[in-house]
Formats: C-alpha cells, sequence, structure tokens
C-alpha cells in the first residue's frame, strides 16, 4: 500500500513537472534562427506586408554576431518601405481561451532607434481574414543585445473566438521614413495560465442596433402621430466644444488672461444657443488654474451656455503629464466656492495619444490616476459627475483604453467621453459613405459601448457624454484632417446633420459637443468661426444655427419608407437611409418642426410628411446645400449655403423636393 501511494504521488509529481514543462515550452518554430535558410529566409517565417516591400534580401539568415547559437534574423528596412516579417502562417499557434501569451526575445539595430513589435492574429490562416491582434508596441532598441518580454491575457488582449491563430510580428522601426536595420535572435513564446479579470468580449455582446424607423423603399414617406412622442429633447447632444480658455487661435483670451474676443463674434457665438460645451488643459494656463476656471465662467456667462451642462478638463492637452489629485481636487473646490455651478469633470484628454514614456501612457497607470482623482473629487463634490476618456471602437481597441478601463474603472466614472470622431479616407470615400455609411458604423460603435456600460456598471447611471466627435479624414490631396477642408465643408457639414439627427431622435448619448468653434482659414478641417475672418461663418455654423432654431420640445416617433444606401466601412457592410429625418413638437403643440438630410450626392428625393392629430396651417422650409465637394468652408454670405425651400401643403400631407447633398428645416404652425 506504501509503495503504491508513493507510485501515485511520484506519477503526479512528473505530471506536475511535465505540465509545467510544457506550459514553458517555445511555441514558435525555429525561433531561435538555427535551421538553415532557405532562399535567404529562415525557416518558419514570412515576409509580410505590401508586396513592392517584400524583398529577400532584407531578411535573411544572418551568422554574424548572434545573441545565441549560430544565427541570428537581420531585418533591413529601407528608407520609405513597410516591410516586416512574422512568423509563418503555417505555423500560426492555435489561441486557447482563459491563456496568457508571453513573447520574449532579444534584440539589437543599427543605430537607436524603436522597434515595433507584438503578436497579430487571424480568423482563418487559410484565407487570411484578419482579427482583431492581441497587440504591438513600440520598443526602444540600440546597439547591444537586449532582451524584451511582452505578455498577452487572452479575455483582456484579444479573445480567441476570433483572433484564433497567433503570429509572432516585428519591424525595424515605427519610422517609414527610417533606415534601420534589426536583428532578433531567440524569439519564445510560451503560453500559461491567463492572469487578471476577464474583459466582456465586445464583439460577441448582445445589443440593439441602431434605430432607422424608416424602411427601405423608393419614395420618402414619413408618416408621423403628434400624439406619439418617444420623449422629452435632450438638447445637449448639439454642443460645440472650445479648445482652450486661451486657445491655439488666440481667442477668447489672450495668454496673458486678457479677452480679447470681438463683439461680432461673440454675439455670432451666443445666437448658437448652445446647450453644452467643454473646455480643456485648464491647469495649464499662464495665469493658472483658478484663473482658466474663472475665465470659463464668465465665458460661458457671455455666451450662455450653463455652467451646469460645461465639462471642464485640467491636464495637458496631449495628455503627456497629470495633474496630482490634490491639484484637481483644488480647482474642484474653487468652482464650488465660487458658486459657477461646474459639475462635470472630464480626467485627462485622450490618454491614448500620449507619447512613450509620459506619466499616463498606459492603460493601467490612466486607470490608476483617473481612480485616485476620482476619489477625491467625489469627497469634495457629491454630485460631480466624472468622465473618463476611452477610445471609441471596442473592436479596434489595441492598446487597452476601452474596455479595460470601462471594467476596470466602473465605479469611479458617471460618464464616458469616447470622441466619436469617423476616420475615413476622404480621398477615396464616396459622398454617400462619408455622410451615411460613416455614421452608421459609429452610431453601431456607440450602441457597443452602452452595452458595456450597462454591463459594467449594474444599477448606476452611467451614460455616455463627449466631448470631441466631427468627421475627420485625410484630404484628397493628402491633407491632413486639420487642413481638410472635407471634414467642415458640404461633406462634414452633411456628416454632421446626419449624427445630429440620430444623436437627438435616439438619444444614444446624454450630451455631445462637436469640435471646435475656433480655427483659421489655413487649417479649416474642423469650423465653425474664426477671428482673422470675423464676418466669415462656416458651413458647420450654419447648420448649428438653423438646428437649433428647429428644436421643439418633445421628440415624436415617425415611420415610414424612405431609398436606402449600403455601403462598406472597415470591412463591415451597413445600410440605412439615404434621408434620416427627425421631427419634433413645440411645449404649446402649435409647432411641428422637421430635419431631414439628404446623404445623396447626386439624388434629389421626393418627400412626403403625412399627418395626424396636427391641423397644419402655414408650413416654411430652409435648406442648406453646396455644390462644390471641396469648396472653401468659410462663407461670406450665408446665401452661398441658405436658401428657402418650396413646400405644397395640401390638407394632412406636405410635399417637397429635397436637393441633393443638402440639409432641409421645415416648420408647419398649426391652424388657428
Amino acid at each position: 500500500m506504501r509503495f503504491l501511494v508513493w507510485t501515485l504521488c511520484t506519477l503526479f509529481a512528473a505530471n506536475l513537472a511535465a505540465i509545467s514543462a510544457a506550459a514553458e515550452a517555445n511555441l514558435l518554430f525555429n525561433g531561435d534562427i538555427e535551421l538553415p535558410a532557405h532562399d535567404l529566409l529562415p525557416p518558419g517565417w514570412a515576409i509580410w506586408g505590401n508586396s513592392q516591400y517584400k524583398i529577400r534580401e532584407n531578411f535573411t539568415r544572418d551568422p554574424t554576431s548572434p545573441h545565441g547559437g549560430q544565427a541570428c534574423f537581420r531585418i533591413h528596412h529601407p528608407a520609405m518601405s513597410e516591410g516586416y516579417v512574422v512568423t509563418a502562417p503555417a505555423d500560426a499557434i492555435r489561441s486557447q481561451v482563459g491563456r496568457k501569451y508571453t513573447l520574449s526575445f532579444w534584440a539589437r539595430a543599427a543605430r537607436p532607434g524603436q522597434a515595433v513589435v507584438g503578436l497579430m492574429a487571424y480568423k482563418d490562416v487559410e484565407r487570411y481574414v484578419e482579427a482583431p491582434s492581441p497587440g504591438v508596441s513600440s520598443v526602444d532598441v540600440g546597439a547591444e543585445w537586449k532582451p524584451y518580454t511582452l505578455r498577452f491575457n487572452e479575455g483582456t488582449a484579444f479573445f480567441a473566438e476570433e483572433s484564433r491563430y497567433l503570429m509572432a510580428y516585428f519591424k525595424a522601426t515605427s519610422k517609414k521614413t527610417e533606415e534601420q536595420t534589426l536583428w532578433i535572435d531567440d524569439v519564445v513564446l510560451t503560453e500559461g495560465p491567463a492572469t487578471g479579470e476577464r474583459l466582456l468580449n465586445p464583439a460577441t455582446l448582445q445589443y440593439p442596433p441602431v434605430e432607422h424607423r424608416l424602411t427601405p423603399a423608393s419614395d420618402l414617406v414619413i408618416q408621423v402621430d403628434a400624439r406619439r412622442t418617444l420623449h422629452p429633447l435632450v438638447p445637449e447632444v448639439c454642443g460645440v466644444s472650445f479648445h482652450r480658455v486661451a486657445g491655439w487661435t488666440g481667442v477668447p483670451y489672450n495668454r496673458e488672461g486678457k479677452y480679447v474676443l470681438a463683439a461680432g463674434l461673440e454675439e455670432a457665438i451666443r445666437e448658437l444657443h448652445l446647450p453644452m460645451t467643454r473646455f480643456y488643459a485648464l491647469g495649464m494656463e499662464r495665469f493658472g488654474l483658478e484663473g482658466a476656471i474663472d475665465r470659463a465662467a464668465e465665458f460661458c456667462r457671455r455666451i450662455g451656455v450653463p455652467a451646469a451642462t460645461t465639462v471642464l478638463e485640467f491636464e495637458d492637452q496631449g495628455a503627456n503629464s497629470t495633474l496630482a489629485p490634490e491639484v484637481w481636487v483644488r480647482g474642484v473646490r474653487h468652482a464650488l466656492d465660487r458658486g459657477y455651478g461646474f459639475r462635470h469633470w472630464e480626467i485627462t484628454n485622450e490618454p491614448y495619444c500620449a507619447e512613450r514614456g509620459s506619466l499616463a501612457h498606459s492603460p493601467e497607470a490612466y486607470r490608476e490616476h483617473f481612480v485616485a482623482v476620482s476619489r477625491v473629487i467625489r469627497q469634495a463634490h457629491p454630485q460631480a459627475r466624472i468622465g473618463i476618456n476611452v477610445v471609441n471602437d471596442p473592436l479596434r481597441d489595441r492598446v487597452g483604453y476601452g474596455n479595460y478601463l470601462l471594467k476596470t474603472a466602473a465605479g469611479y466614472y458617471d460618464f464616458v467621453a469616447a470622441h466619436h470622431y469617423c476616420t475615413m479616407p476622404l480621398a477615396t470615400t464616396s459622398f454617400e459613405d462619408a455622410v451615411l455609411t460613416g455614421n452608421f458604423r459609429t452610431l453601431d460603435n456607440i450602441q457597443r459601448i452602452n452595452a458595456l456600460l450597462r454591463a459594467y456598471n449594474p444599477g448606476r447611471d452611467v451614460y455616455q457624454y463627449d466631448t470631441e466627435w466631427g468627421m475627420m479624414g485625410h484630404g484628397p490631396h493628402g491633407e491632413v484632417p486639420e487642413r481638410c477642408r472635407r471634414n467642415s465643408n458640404i461633406f462634414g457639414m452633411l456628416h454632421r446633420a446626419v449624427r445630429m439627427i440620430y444623436y437627438t431622435r435616439e438619444q444614444p448619448l446624454r450630451g455631445a459637443s462637436s469640435w471646435e468653434m475656433f480655427t483659421t482659414p489655413s487649417d479649416p478641417g474642423f469650423s465653425f468661426v474664426t477671428a482673422t475672418m470675423p464676418e466669415g461663418r462656416a458651413m458647420n455654423y450654419w447648420l448649428y444655427y438653423y438646428f437649433q432654431r428647429h428644436l421643439g420640445r418633445t421628440v415624436l416617433d415617425l415611420r415610414g419608407t424612405a431609398p436606402y444606401h449600403e455601403g462598406t466601412f472597415r470591412e463591415h457592410a451597413y445600410r440605412g437611409p439615404i434621408t434620416p429625418a427627425l421631427l419634433t413638437l413645440s411645449a404649446d403643440s402649435r409647432r411641428l418642426y422637421a430635419i431631414v438630410a439628404n446623404g445623396s450626392w447626386t439624388r434629389s428625393v421626393p418627400c412626403r410628411i403625412e399627418l395626424s392629430h396636427f391641423s397644419p396651417g402655414t408650413a416654411a422650409g430652409i435648406v442648406l446645400s453646396h455644390s462644390d465637394p471641396d469648396g472653401f468652408p468659410f462663407l461670406t454670405r450665408k446665401e452661398e449655403l441658405v436658401g428657402d425651400l418650396p413646400l405644397h401643403l395640401d390638407g394632412f400631407r406636405l410635399t417637397a423636393a429635397l436637393p441633393p447633398h443638402s440639409v432641409t428645416f421645415i416648420t408647419i404652425e398649426a391652424a388657428r
């Protein structure tokens, strides 16, 4: 009996040792680069990227000065190239649920710089169906051999259900323009138990689809019953953000804190009837945090924006430095002591854009900072609404600034600012896809984030209150978004019109302020007004001007039909009406407002609105449209964009023809 027990224990120990050894076994084939090369390239490896960069001479087995053994892998990156290497697809690692993958290697480079390394993933390696990758990182490399280790938890960095096959990834430099040579050796990928909390998979999360309310048909027919309401209007979704109180354009305050905004521009902004706004980097101004808060309060008073709906953020706009919790609470207490009424505090602007090595560079560091600041604000201001900044697409979150933060910081945030910019290549994107498909994709992302918020915050009132958004694409001639006219001319204006129609009608967020009020004529990408053309008004300005004047107090349900557009955005197909519509009713039920966008560049769409339980007396229409896809956003005469729209009212039926690429505003007065 004793012998049997001893034997079983011995076998058990041996099995544990075998399991441990297997867990630490290298999953990569020829990770030590010791097998002889075939046509220069080490076996088990593949050149990846565009075919023009797959030059064998740049990716070779090198017996000169390896870290260990007989050879290492030489990866040469000529300037203006994009080639890189991965472990061969035939040897891709099949990922497993609940496992952690550790990639370790040695590397050196011809000169100091940053190499790009990590794990990429495929759903199907035979057909090369891409999947969200566990992640890639920039690592500092130099002339001496140095060890590196990267860790990827399934359930946090990626999900095995979709990222089924893993391949190690190495690129010599993060800069396309740089010539660099990288050597790697003793590359090891091991598998073990995952650590930390498992996240929900955004790709498998159940949530309601975007509600379009109009079904596909050849004609636009809107049926509305004035008794059928959806909800009270939430005007805060129609805000516009400011840069800083002493912003890059030199207004409204200069760097010394003097108010320098011209009276005409101040009046123009006041005429927008902004329901909310946001200022950032208040703690970075020369005149101090308290002085910046005082000026934000004064400016809100001047332009008529409620402090209660205004968001304040204190830190460096590039997120390369943070302010201590005691500085944050000092600013909050100052605002409370002065009775300003501010209650929305956004902690850090876009931490995912921070430079490497900065205090808030990693998701873990940002979470730690966020929680510490949130705690002290809550103690000083129990009624505060505290906002966290996350990436806007949970399916493409490669760095952990989305899903991870929403779960691990749950309980410490009240609102989420995801900065729902819609990024697209405007040189190749059609007007319809820019205006419609891109928005349908963004609205789907918003729904997905809302589902994550509900799952991670049961029993709490947590919502999205976005503080920057807009269309953000590079221009047809390679212009950066800030200089691309299409981001704020008729392309961008229609994109914003469609978004605001859905924001107002479906209310997926509690508030949203688009980017940005002040720009310059040389940087017109996100324009409303500019101090250098004080009489000029951008197309976005007139959109918001008329949008605010055609909103009632109650959002009405609507049904009917509309012509549809189907497009593809980031490999996903989206389908929705060419003509999204919003109908609202005034507080006294005497005016019914309709806002309809036509997202087709070429097609005029006949429109019929059929009314029930509302007796129309008169109707008037205004239309915004501009014929130049590359037109300058700033206009000196609003008549270049704004005109009257002929309407025909026959009993309870109103008809009109919606011009191509237009936004229509209709007011129907009840009969007396």
